[in-house]
């Protein structure tokens, strides 16, 4: 018989698997320093499809973490073939990096083919909780606003992304002459999704590909290209010279890029 637990599913595996928040939130509130409110998890506001919501920040927030875990704890070809070749199975694969984490918790072991190394113990981790920590946080005052009928308090969003992006900024500054991998990298893709902080995501990695050839494949490797040739069709005129930058770099040092720009008719930028 299987051991279980009274504030986790059964099926603890599957729970991760398929929904992976809500199983992230619901390890989260079982914390001694979590408002004591029955299902706190279920009732986190939103939808994850939805970044402008606390649920679909969080859900953001976890697909960069687990990206970042990922890109920093594997080989690139197996990364590339479980992370970047199809949607269903990253989405899986990150889930499953939820899974170990959890399962080691309890002194379970969670396998896979092929086998993956111990990512349950990476620093990021630490980020995802503090991420879901301070949503949970917020909640009690939403619900109460809610039950009374009033407008809810505005929702605080997470300082996860301005703060990778600053230590990115001083890993450029004072890590960058090493040549080592930047674990903020995959969480700067995600930042590009973002308007507030795509100006600033931008201009620091114009910074990193400026240090040369292996910068730029490190960028191509964590599977940024298909995001900024998606910026080549905003409008946006700030974003212009970095993204001339970049694009300057990139096609310099990368034949295929400069195939698949001229393919998909980014050139017309340039013009």
């Amino acid at each position: 018989q299987l051991p279980t637990a009274p504030h986790l599913p059964a099926d603890l595996f599957t729970a991760c698997l398929t929904t992976p928040i809500v199983m992230a939130l619901r390890v989260a509130a079982s914390s001694p320093l979590a408002p004591r409110i029955p299902d706190l998890a279920q009732k986190v506001p939103g939808t994850v499809q939805d970044r402008r919501t606390p649920l679909g920040e969080l859900n953001w927030i976890f697909t960069a973490i687990t990206d970042a875990i990922a890109w920093n704890s594997l080989p690139r070809a197996v990364f590339q073939r479980l992370f970047r070749q199809d949607l269903l199975l990253a989405s899986l694969c990150r889930n499953f990096l939820l899974a170990e984490r959890v399962g080691r918790s309890l002194r379970v072991r969670p396998v896979s083919l092929p086998r993956l190394p111990p990512m349950h113990h990476h620093p990021l981790w630490d980020a995802w909780d503090l991420a879901a920590e301070t949503c949970l946080a917020q909640l009690p005052a939403m619900l109460e606003a809610q039950a009374e009928g009033r407008p809810p308090p505005p929702y605080v969003p997470s300082s996860f992304f301005a703060e990778q992006l600053t230590a990115f900024e001083v890993w450029l500054s004072h890590g960058a002459a090493g040549r080592t991998m930047p674990e903020q990298l995959p969480v700067l893709l995600q930042v590009l999704l973002s308007q507030t902080h795509r100006l600033r995501a931008l201009a620091l990695l114009g910074r990193f590909v400026a240090l040369g050839a292996w910068a730029v494949d490190l960028v191509l490797s964590v599977g940024i290209f298909p995001y900024i040739l998606k910026l080549l069709q905003s409008p946006a005129a700030e974003l212009r010279t970095a993204l001339l930058f970049i694009w300057a770099r990139v096609a310099a040092l990368d034949r295929q890029a400069r195939h698949d720009l001229a393919r998909d008719g980014g050139h017309a930028y340039f013009a």
